[in-house]
């Protein structure tokens, strides 16, 4: 019975995670390249090549254009902030816009994002930064 219900409460995160719209991927981009979890509207990017985080709030931005020539591209915004172990760039605030199309009829998906980066450290400047990459949905 214990073995039972230890069982259940390991599956039990991810069978709520399903639920709501958990997703990983790996990505390439400037000025880093790594992998990324989401859930809902919250995303963390780590950077492996180039060393790196970012926390972003994420929003669905198709509503807002009601455009069915997109359709299937779905079209959304971000914004959090990002740090990168960079001798000048350390961290600051981003915002950009992202665009995503379904791969078959799975879950899996292959999407694109440009932004531009504020960063605070040393030399102040504003950046612009891009991805490409691949998310699947649990």
């Amino acid at each position: 019975m214990k073995r039972y219900l230890f069982g259940l409460a390991l599956l039990l995160p991810a069978m709520s995670a399903s639920s709501q719209g958990f997703s990983a991927g790996v990505f390439l981009g400037t000025p880093m390249s790594g992998v990324t979890v989401s859930q809902d509207a919250m995303r963390i990017s780590l950077g492996i090549e180039e060393k790196g985080a970012a926390v972003d709030g994420m929003w669905d931005i198709g509503p807002w254009l009601a455009r069915p020539e997109y359709l299937p591209l779905s079209l959304y915004g971000f914004g959090g902030f990002q740090w990168i172990d960079d001798s000048t760039h350390k961290w600051g605030p981003r915002v950009g816009v992202g665009a995503a199309t379904p791969m078959g009829r799975g879950n899996i998906e292959l999407y694109g994002e440009a932004g531009t980066t504020w960063y605070w450290q040393d030399d102040s400047a504003l950046k612009l930064e891009g991805s490409l990459g691949l998310r699947i949905y649990f």
